[in-house]
């Protein structure tokens, strides 16, 4: 597997919305074909912002197949929003992932101290707090949106 890449075309994001890890089927509801529009565009809008002020990162396959996308774009002053999206070779890079993304978010807090940055996830997994909490987020449950859970970065300590 490839190193994290910034160079993020649409035919990644066409490729990840059509052959998505189960999580991001759920996460972005993708199960309704209907909503494919919507999450393509509403992807390209978060990667747009995040090149403006923000990051975003890409992981392929050795065969250059789209694994994730992590970005982080802004939402007011010093307030951050972070999105992901998975492909179906989730499965088999998620311990890697997370400890590049667990690497690059913490890198990138020490750039953007000073600012927050959350994400809302509707993921029921039973392991979601455990991951989120391995990346450096917390669960900030009075700040949740109905069945949409909000989780804030704070950079770990090791």
């Amino acid at each position: 597997m490839a190193e994290p890449q910034n160079e993020i075309s649409t035919v990644d994001i066409s490729y990840i919305l059509d052959n998505p890890w189960g999580l991001t089927e759920s996460e972005w509801s993708l199960h309704d074909k209907s909503l494919l529009n919507n999450a393509f565009s509403g992807i390209l809008s978060r990667l747009k912002l995040s090149a403006e002020d923000g990051f975003s990162n890409i992981w392929r396959t050795t065969n250059n197949e789209p694994i994730a996308i992590l970005g982080v774009h802004k939402v007011e002053d010093k307030k951050y929003e972070t999105f992901f999206i998975a492909s179906k070779h989730m499965d088999e890079a998620a311990l890697k992932l997370s400890f590049d993304m667990r690497k690059i978010l913490k890198e990138k807090a020490a750039i953007y101290k000073g600012c927050s940055c959350g994400l809302y996830s509707t993921s029921d997994h039973p392991s979601q707090i455990t991951w989120f909490r391995f990346l450096g987020f917390s669960y900030i449950p009075e700040e949740d949106l109905g069945n949409t859970r909000y989780f804030e970065y704070n950079p770990p300590k090791s």
